[in-house]
């Protein structure tokens, strides 16, 4: 990091007026410049320091103290209530972060997880629900590796050379992670991305560090959680999680299944848990819809008191029309089924509603209470 130049102007001017005496108009001036400017180079060259230690030293950059003393396992009912029929997999990704934050220090992670199944089964969610509950004052990073198909996409993450455009903004990657170590990381459809840019998480996956390109600064990820997400390999897994419930039997298994559809060995043996979240049976979709609809109605102002049974047969009913889409599409159903009965409800002034569906219009209308 260079000198800003106001401080470098004045510490020119003061060493060369007051060792050379140029200005004998004021001479009581020269004395009060001179050691103004050099503080405030000192001071300057001891905010370097500390910068530059911040970017070799995990210490300086992590609390790990603050770490040991997280607890998440009493985040789980919560996160259960917002994430529908994964219970198992909440669990598991809990508890191996809660082993993380125990054992956190240099050159690891707290946890990095590989979320496999068919779309829209929620694996994007967890993964944002799990940053929500552990670091609720970070936004996540939120990484769409369908974006990340060019080998030369590496820049993009870890930030181009200086020179090059976009220097100054650095990585996607390491620039939010060094403003603040305290972030959920989701590397979603991780298996679109080029064969180079998984190359580029080797380290980081395995070290816990790396160096940011533009900054030429060290990045640490010792209080990071990783998510990857993907949509490969649904068939071969599916009869792994059917014939064991061992966990580590179904992650070695799932290495070699996986391995077969194209990743790479050395990348899945990176993650410490792989898990499968298959699609959801019909009375879970349900479930899903009841609290699609109350977010989706809070978004204005306004809380769903009941929700009749016929709403959620229809969004289920429907949803199977789109069974290829997951859950995803109940979200979109739920929007087109109840936006006109929002607009009604505003204008009555509504804060509390009842929803029932019409059997004749198949129209949702709701009433204040």
């Amino acid at each position: 990091m260079t000198l800003h130049p106001f401080f470098l102007l004045l510490a020119l001017v003061g060493i060369v007026t007051g060792l050379h005496k140029l200005n004998s108009i004021f001479p009581l001036s020269m004395p009060i410049i001179f050691a103004v400017s050099t503080v405030g180079l000192l001071a300057r060259l001891l905010m370097l320091r500390g910068e530059r230690r911040k970017q070799v030293s995990a210490d300086a950059a992590v609390d790990f103290q603050r770490l040991h003393a997280g607890e998440v396992l009493i985040c789980a009912p919560g996160i259960k209530r917002e994430m529908r029929g994964h219970d198992a997999a909440v669990d598991q990704v809990l508890t191996r972060i809660q082993r993380g934050l125990r054992l956190a220090g240099p050159g690891r992670s707290l946890g990095s997880f590989l979320l496999a199944g068919p779309t829209g089964t929620g694996k994007t969610f967890m993964a944002q629900l799990v940053a929500k509950t552990i670091y609720p004052e970070e936004e996540p990073v939120l990484l769409r590796m369908n974006q990340y198909k060019d080998h030369a996409d590496v820049f993009t993450l870890l930030g181009p050379p200086p020179g090059h455009p976009g220097f100054e903004v650095g990585g996607a990657l390491t620039r939010p992670v060094l403003e603040s170590p305290y972030r959920v990381v989701i590397f979603d459809e991780i298996d679109k991305a080029h064969p180079d840019v998984r190359h580029c998480l080797y380290d980081i996956l395995d070290t816990g560090l790396c160096r940011e390109k533009s900054s030429g600064k060290t990045v640490h990820f010792g209080a990071t959680v990783f998510f990857a997400t993907c949509n490969a390999g649904v068939e071969a897994l599916r009869p792994i999680w059917a014939d064991s419930s061992d966990p580590l039997t179904r992650t070695g298994r799932a290495r070699e299944a996986l391995a077969r559809c194209g990743f790479e060995k050395p990348f899945l043996a990176r993650f410490d848990e792989i898990l499968f979240l298959d699609t959801l049976p019909p009375v879970t979709i349900a479930e899903v819809a009841c609290l699609q609809i109350a977010r989706h109605w809070r978004q204005f102002g306004i809380e769903v008191d009941y929700a009749s049974p016929e709403i959620l047969v229809e969004a289920v009913r429907r949803n199977v029309e789109f069974s290829d889409y997951g859950v995803r599409q109940v979200a979109r159903l739920i929007q087109e089924m109840t936006t006109p009965s929002i607009e009604a409800a505003r204008r009555d002034g509504y804060r509390k509603v009842r929803l029932e569906l019409d059997a004749a219009t198949q129209r949702i209308s709701a009433a204040g209470c």
